[in-house]
Formats: C-alpha cells, sequence, structure tokens
C-alpha cells in the first residue's frame, strides 16, 4: 500500500503529543549533566560510579539547573545543527528556529550561487558559521553590536578557522548608515535574527536568561529592531537579493507590509515547525 507519510510539521506534532502522554523526563539533561560532571565526551563512556569530586560537581550542577539555568550555560557549549558552540550569559543560546530560518534562506531559486552574504545581528556566529559551510564560494559579512557576544562569536570562528577566514566580522549597531559601504547594493543573500521579542511576553525563567541586548526588539511592539534590520538589508542587497529574517509569531503582517512599503518587490510570512508564522522572506 502506497501511502502518504507524514510531513515535518506532522511529524512533530505527533511526536511531541506522545511525549506528553508518555510524561517522559528530560532524560538528555540528566544525562548530559552527568557527562559534564565527569568530563566525558559521551554518555556510553562515562563512568559507572562518579568520585565523591565529580559528585558534588554533579550535584552543583542539577541544583543550578533547578534555579533555571539554561543547560548550554552549564554545560559552556551549544549546538546549531552540526557546529559545537561556545555558551555563556554573553551571548543568546540558539536554537532550532534558527536552524531553519538558514535552511528556508537558502531554498529560493538562486540562493545557493550567493558570493556575497550577511548575517546581521549576528549573536555566537552561528548564522555566518553556517552561510560559509553551505556557501563555499561565498565572502560572509556578520555584524554584531554587543562586544561580550561578539567575544564569544570569536571563540566560535576560531574552532572553526577553515571557514572562518572567510567571514568578516564587524562591530557596529545593525542600523549603521555606513556599514560596510563599499560592498553596499552587492550582497546576494542577508539572514538575520535579530532582537524582536515584544515587552512583558516572555514567561519562560530560561529564556530571561538571554542577554536584553538580544532579545527585546524596541517600542511597544517590538518592532524596533526588526525594521531597522530589514531597512538595512534593503540598502546592502541587490537587484534580486534575498533576505530572510526571524521575527516574532504577531510580527508577520506588519513587517510583510514594511518590506513592501520600502522597495521589497517580494515579501511572505513562512510558518515555523510549530505553524506559527516566524520568518519574513523577501526578494529585492
Amino acid at each position: 500500500m502506497n501511502e502518504v507519510g507524514f510531513s515535518r510539521q506532522q511529524a512533530f506534532s505527533w511526536a511531541r503529543g506522545r511525549y506528553a502522554e508518555a510524561g517522559i523526563e528530560p532524560a538528555r539533561e540528566i544525562m548530559a549533566l552527568y557527562c559534564a560532571a565527569c568530563e566525558a565526551k559521551e554518555f556510553l563512556f562515562a563512568p559507572q560510579v562518579l568520585s565523591a569530586t565529580q559528585t558534588e560537581v554533579f550535584r552543583d550542577l542539577v541544583s543550578q539547573r533547578c534555579t533555571h539555568q539554561p543547560l548550554q550555560h552549564l554545560l559552556k557549549e551549544m549546538h546549531f545543527g552540526a557546529f559545537r558552540l561556545v555558551s555563556s550569559p554573553d551571548v543568546f543560546i540558539v536554537r532550532p528556529e534558527t536552524e531553519y530560518l538558514v535552511e528556508l534562506a537558502l531554498r529560493p531559486q538562486g540562493a545557493r550561487k550567493a558570493k556575497l552574504a550577511a548575517d546581521l545581528c549576528a549573536g555566537s556566529g552561528a548564522i555566518a558559521l553556517t552561510l560559509a559551510r553551505e556557501l563555499p564560494s561565498a565572502e560572509v559579512f556578520m555584524v554584531e553590536i554587543s562586544k561580550k557576544a561578539l567575544a564569544v562569536a570569536q571563540k566560535n570562528l576560531e574552532r572553526y578557522s577553515d571557514l572562518a577566514r572567510r567571514i568578516t566580522v564587524s562591530y557596529a549597531d545593525v542600523a549603521e548608515p555606513g556599514l560596510w559601504s563599499e560592498q553596499a547594493g552587492r550582497f546576494d543573500l542577508v539572514v538575520s535574527n535579530p532582537p524582536y521579542v515584544p515587552p512583558g511576553t516572555i514567561t519562560q525563567p530560561e529564556a530571561l536568561k538571554d542577554p536584553p541586548l538580544a532579545l527585546w526588539g524596541g517600542g511597544a511592539d517590538g518592532l524596533q529592531i526588526p525594521k531597522q534590520t530589514v531597512k538595512q538589508a534593503f540598502r546592502l542587497l541587490g537587484q534580486d537579493g534575498i533576505l530572510a529574517m526571524e521575527h516574532d509569531p504577531t510580527q508577520g503582517e506588519i513587517l510583510c507590509a514594511y518590506a513592501g512599503k520600502i522597495g521589497f518587490r517580494q515579501a511572505r510570512t513562512h510558518l515555523d515547525l510549530n505553524g506559527r508564522p516566524r520568518y519574513l522572506l523577501a526578494r529585492k
């Protein structure tokens, strides 16, 4: 029988339901903290019995996690696709939604032929590194306003020095009118996960551990920085250039209208894997 299988969204929805029904505890988190306590790379190779010192480390890690310290901060590491990145309270924790953003950015016709690409509001450098890997002939530019975040990004670039050779790092505001003036109007692809959260909308304690500079979009609706990012992208992109930007689910319609108003000829909102309007894709 030739039946149609799950779509990606159907698969995610089904799995979430089964997990909820099973009442599964976060076993992977406990395994990760166990490995961190004994400095094991994988749980398979962790000792059956911890030493007294390792036990104290493990107890401390679990206690911190129970105060809603993000797991990534405790492990000092986070994952983005195939990348193992340095994590600290100084930089935004990368999330699966942003991995999907990069996938969407590379789908449109011509995107994978990009010779000049940019990561605006770069944070840890995760997007820039992914663009450098997926676009082996491209020169990649990244910009970040936080010196602390850039220090973390620099460590991540050092981990992947072969890719970092094609990445230019800038310390600047995304709204800087003279940003990359020599390349303005020549970029083929701009990808961004800017601060966009509207005030008062975060309730998860772990999310509030991210740097405020990386969270809040500015203004009553969180749209100040996202609009600045769209405007800068329009300035940087050449004809037929593509912008892919993550945003809050409440902001899609407004950002599509704004992109059209400033000159993008195509602008539409794409859904994330939970079915929420989360991404702006626009073509100049």
